[in-house]
């Protein structure tokens, strides 16, 4: 079983000393200091599971430790409760703003201090386990979507060309056709995916980037519901099933460049396609209240499986490991982190009996 390893930062040698006993009786591994420069010390060099905090210390107070650990990476996640005897609502307030996990009142209950260290420490465990989990589905993701969507297109434009250049294999004009066909939606494919990855690039690069930040969020794209009309019609030929779109849209301009417009709705809609059935229909609507424009896709396709947007990340397919699906997984964290960035929301329901629905919200302009 594991030992936990708890930090006290508490300048009273008393209450220090007591807490020290409590937490060892409780089966922890326990360090102390004396003032607020010296715990943060002690935190970096024992990477503590959880940290007790009084506030009032000297060199620096509890405030200034919670706001230096959370600058720390490795130690940002660290459950922190405060104890204290200045119990009023400011300083509490004042903790809870900044982000602590608790705010304990001295002289404290044993019995109350004890619970919510184990509280805190058990939803530190389960988030842990959740990234862990999220981390070998990459790994996994990773390390079939890739090799898979890079090399089934190349192994299909090297067999269909080798044997069209074999001068062994006689070739007549419908084979010549269907061949020449073949490799063309495979060099598409292999198109599609590394655009992907220059657009998640390039999204990533733009979100770090606070001089591109000011100038495109100044941009607008007008009469977006031609591009949204175009975009669609232009999956629904590509995938060879014109009849199946249905339109319900009214004229709008919101606050997204057209180019990053075009990218969320070409995702969005060709996912929609992609994972649903020739002769479903896959319907667009658009809704307007005073500040958003709303635009909902639904498809009665395989749908997300009471996935939320926690989950959604780059090289993240959902249920890869039970069907064959194309794609990386990239184009609804792509989707998601331009909305977010230009301050709209994209949001994902469930389509019963099944199918899904994509929700994209975006500020009028």
């Amino acid at each position: 079983m594991k030992k936990y390893k708890i930090l006290v930062i508490e300048d009273t040698k008393s209450i220090r000393e007591e807490l020290r006993e409590i937490l060892i009786f409780e089966g922890m591994q326990v360090f102390t200091a004396e003032n607020g420069q010296e715990g943060i010390d002690k935190a970096k060099e024992h990477l503590p599971d959880l940290i007790l905090c009084d506030i009032m210390m000297p060199v620096k107070d509890g405030f200034e430790v919670f706001e230096d650990i959370q600058n720390i990476n490795n130690l940002k996640h660290t459950p922190f409760i405060f104890l204290t005897a200045k119990a009023t609502i400011e300083n509490r307030r004042e903790g809870m703003i900044l982000g602590a996990d608790d705010y304990i009142a001295k002289p404290f209950d044993i019995e109350l201090l004890i619970k919510s260290i184990k509280s805190r420490l058990y939803k530190e465990k389960k988030r842990k386990q959740s990234e862990n989990n999220k981390l070998e589905t990459l790994q996994y993701n990773i390390s079939f979507a890739i090799p898979h969507e890079l090399l089934t297109p190349l192994n299909g434009i090297i067999g269909l060309s080798g044997l069209m250049k074999d001068p062994e294999v006689a070739i007549d004009d419908k084979e010549f056709r269907d061949f020449a066909s073949g490799i063309f939606d495979s060099g598409h494919r292999l198109l599609n995916t590394f655009q992907k990855f220059i657009y998640y690039t390039e999204v990533e690069l733009l979100l770090n980037n606070d001089k591109n930040k000011v100038s495109l969020k100044k941009e607008i794209t007008m009469i977006g519901e031609q591009e949204l009309e175009v975009q669609s019609q232009i999956i629904a030929q590509k995938f060879n099933r014109e009849s199946d779109i249905k339109l319900h849209i009214k004229p709008f301009n919101i606050k997204i460049s057209s180019f990053h417009f075009e990218v969320i709705i070409v995702n969005i809609v060709d996912n929609a396609f992609k994972f649903s059935n020739k002769g479903d229909n896959v319907i667009i609507e658009v809704e307007l209240d005073d500040s958003h424009v709303h635009i909902t896709i639904i498809d009665k396709g395989l749908g997300f499986n009471d996935v939320t947007l926690s989950q959604i990340g780059a090289f993240t397919q959902f249920n890869r490991s039970k069907m064959e699906q194309q794609g990386l997984g990239l184009g609804l964290i792509i989707s998601k982190k331009l909305i977010n960035f230009y301050e709209g929301e994209l949001s994902i329901i469930g389509n019963k009996p099944k199918g899904s629905c994509v929700k994209l919200s975006f500020l009028i302009a």
